[in-house]
């Protein structure tokens, strides 16, 4: 049979929509035998020529199609492909420009064209960053060289992410090649590491008032750096590779000044601002949509073993130089004063301050992660 046409299809959809259904299947009918005899004999058929439907159909259908706005004519051919697969014609149904793609099925024996939605993935926080990284270029050319290759030279944030992963923490040890593969090995495997890294960002770009720009974090800001790169560490460590993730954990504390245990666990929506001298330990577990300043330590009170790390839960907002130690929990939405030292439980949406640390007062709002704000006296709320 031959190739059907997308102007067969315009006109059969033109003959549709003025009201000849008949004719369009008659027309669909010598259109195939025209064909047939065409291919059989080398000349065109006596009576139907080479079975072309644009001239079959008459000028009227001709006119109304080639009147028609381009989105009108898909509506049509649309509607043509509807009714030629409720006549059983299979062999008319064409692909639908840029919308399907085409399987192999075997239907009765001879193979037919099975035509199914081709979803294109919507990522609008890597739309943007790709638009920030060519506004940055026209900016600053000289910064050409290190967007094109951290950014926009690739397909996706986790390619991206890995990207920056392998050059941050290649060494004379280590290959950028090695780790590359390692970071696209984990973001393969992991889709929660890509979710994770959006909500990180999305944070800091939130939450952190000298961040303009989804670019700055991936590019500028260790904090987010080095927490993307603890959590290939930790996905290394669920492996059960752990003499790697410990390679992981050490390069990230040398590079950004930030030690977290590949064994922790850490939620998402976690921003580290300015990100020094950042410390958690092994047991410890840290909730969703936390912030914490620079100087904070998650830490154990001694030699002991077994679970000895401190438990934060979500939206907790921790001071600069805070220290939480031993095997406590500090409950949803509180705050920690800065330079405080934890020793015992908190309560769910207190405040926190002294040394040691006794409650003060109230959260002050609702997410004091999100408010960031430090003020003993309580905070506008944000919910």
């Amino acid at each position: 049979m031959r190739r059907v046409l997308i102007g067969d299809v315009l006109a059969l959809a033109a003959c549709v929509a003025l009201g000849h259904p008949a004719d369009a299947a008659q027309a669909i009918d010598e259109a195939h035998a025209a064909h047939r005899y065409m291919r059989r004999f080398g000349r065109p058929h006596p009576r139907w020529g080479n079975g072309s439907l644009m001239s079959r159909l008459g000028p009227e259908a001709g006119r109304l199609g080639c009147g028609l706005r381009p989105k009108a004519l898909m509506a049509l051919a649309q509607a043509c492909y509807a009714i030629a697969a409720w006549q059983a014609r299979p062999w008319l149904v064409c692909p639908r420009p840029q919308l399907y793609a085409k399987t192999g099925v075997v239907n009765g024996g001879r193979d037919m064209a099975e035509f199914k939605p081709k979803v294109t993935a919507v990522d609008p926080v890597w739309d943007r960053v790709c638009t920030e990284a060519q506004e940055a270029i026209r900016a600053e050319p000289l910064l050409g060289g290190l967007i094109h290759s951290s950014l926009l030279h690739h397909a996706s944030m986790e390619r991206a992410l890995a990207y920056r992963f392998s050059m941050k923490l290649a060494s004379g040890e280590m290959s950028e090649q090695i780790l590359r593969e390692i970071a696209d090995q984990a973001y393969d495997n992991d889709p929660e590491l890509g979710a994770a890294a959006r909500a990180d960002l999305m944070a800091v770009y939130d939450r952190d008032p000298a961040c303009h720009r989804f670019i700055q974090p991936i590019l500028f800001f260790k904090g987010y750096q080095a927490v993307q790169a603890y959590r290939i560490g930790h996905w290394l460590w669920e492996q059960g590779r752990k003499d790697l993730s410990y390679f992981v954990q050490m390069r990230v504390s040398e590079v950004f000044g930030v030690d977290i245990h590949p064994a922790a666990k850490v939620g998402k929506g976690l921003m580290i601002d300015h990100a020094h001298s950042i410390v958690i330990g092994e047991t410890a577990v840290v909730g969703d949509n936390v912030s914490m300043l620079h100087s904070v330590t998650l830490g154990g009170t001694g030699k002991e073993d077994g679970d000895r790390h401190p438990k934060i839960g979500n939206g907790v907002l921790i001071g600069a130089g805070a220290k939480v130690l031993g095997n406590i929990t500090v409950g949803n939405c509180s705050r920690i004063a800065a330079g405080s030292v934890v020793l015992q439980d908190i309560p769910p949406m207190k405040t926190v301050a002294g040394v040691p640390a006794k409650i003060v007062g109230e959260a002050g709002c609702s997410q004091p992660a999100v408010s960031m704000d430090h003020k003993l006296t309580g905070c506008v709320d944000c919910g």
